[in-house]
């Protein structure tokens, strides 16, 4: 049942819709932030420190007003588990503090590379606890956005009953629903959507990943000191050490290194990767395994043009996952990998494209001011739709 709207409810709502357009315009295009010089430079980031039951961790903070009482979102991403340059996430945190509330970005070092583990998703558990408990964050108004990897693990974090009590929703980006599908697209290219198989050329990062986590357990190159070496600073986006490292290795490693680099048939490696533990672990950190009610609203977004995890793992997870809060899942045409697609491109599908993206985020906001802000509450209509 519809409920009623006060005046006040609406200018809200309305204020939403302008911010939640506006996150989008600057997320894809943020040197538009310099048509307002005045709070672009009032935007902080900073390294912060926070303790929880005994351990402290790291984290990036980006506010304009650090110490003041706001909604926060919190975000995380699996792959280098801290990584700054990750192109949506540090725009996303910028934008999101220019628009007054405290983005926060976990930092586990311990993690680096390395998320494919049973603990992983209680670093993410404590990263929320420590956060809900700073003096200068609403703790009944936080909101939790996982990009790539992290989307995943952070649906498996909201699991935990008390965790669950401390946010309002959880919004993923371009995520995974199956460890082994994910694994199997990384080599292969191919997965299934309703049933047809289609095909993307796979991004070598994600095979460069998985060996990164199994690299012990598959025991296929003779040094595995310098593979490692040579996996890091792919990851870190050193390519020219990365190649000058490769030419210096013996010929065996270097031809299955460069085999798996450029996507030829690693067959040997394909299957060595699946059958070292990942398969165990796929239960434990695969959120299409999800059985519980999520009970907080579920977003999904992803790129179609997603050459590193395929948009076939969303479609996968908006169907599996329960909510009574809802899930709601969009398919972008203009979102990438780490990027948007250009405007100019083809501007009446960027256009298009944005507003849908755009009214995601607005129902991720209407939901995170719900309880206090507003009679209308999205939460007590829980839908399942693309949006």
């Amino acid at each position: 049942m519809k409920q009623d709207r006060t005046f006040k409810d609406i200018l809200l709502l309305a204020l939403l819709r302008f911010k939640s357009f506006l996150l989008f315009i600057l997320i894809s295009k943020t040197k538009l932030l310099d048509i307002f010089p005045k709070h672009r430079n009032n935007v902080r980031k900073e390294r912060i420190s926070i303790k929880y039951n005994g351990v402290n961790f790291v984290a990036l903070r980006y506010s304009r007003l650090p110490l003041k009482k706001r909604p926060a979102i919190i975000l995380n991403i699996g792959i280098s588990s801290y990584s700054e340059n990750h192109v949506i996430l540090y725009r996303l945190a910028k934008v999101i503090a220019f628009l007054g509330f405290h983005a926060f970005i976990p930092c586990f070092y311990e993690l680096k590379y390395r998320w494919i583990r049973k603990e992983s998703t209680k670093h993410i558990e404590h990263a929320i606890f420590a956060i809900s408990n700073l003096h200068y964050v609403n703790s009944y108004q936080i909101g939790i956005i996982g990009v790539s990897f992290g989307g995943g693990l952070s649906l498996l974090a909201v699991k935990n009953p008390e965790v669950n009590k401390k946010i309002k929703f959880v919004l993923v980006i371009g995520t995974y629903s199956n460890l082994e599908s994910s694994l199997r697209f990384s080599f292969t290219g191919k997965f299934k959507v309703k049933n047809k198989t289609k095909y993307i050329y796979p991004n070598p990062t994600g095979r460069i990943i998985f060996l990164h986590n199994f690299l012990e357990k598959i025991k296929l190159f003779k040094n595995e000191g310098k593979i490692r070496k040579i996996l890091t600073n792919f990851l870190n986006g050193r390519t020219i050490w990365t190649f000058e490292n490769i030419r210096n290795l013996e010929p065996a490693d270097q031809k299955s290194i460069l085999s798996l680099y450029r996507g030829c048939k690693n067959d040997d490696v394909f299957y060595k990767l699946l059958n070292s533990n990942i398969k165990e672990l796929s239960d434990t950190l695969s959120p299409k395994h999800i059985k519980d009610d999520v009970k907080k609203p579920v977003f999904i977004i992803h790129g179609i043009y997603d050459d590193m995890i395929d948009y076939g793992q969303s479609v996968d997870l908006a169907e599996s996952l329960s909510s009574s809060g809802g899930v709601y899942l969009h398919l972008s045409d203009i979102l990438c990998n780490k990027k948007f697609s250009h405007f100019l491109s083809n501007p009446a599908m960027w256009i298009n494209g944005g507003i849908k993206l755009s009214n995601v985020f607005y129902h991720a906001l209407a939901v995170l001011h719900s309880d206090k802000n507003l009679r209308y509450n999205p939460e007590n209509e829980p839908i399942r739709f693309k949006i």
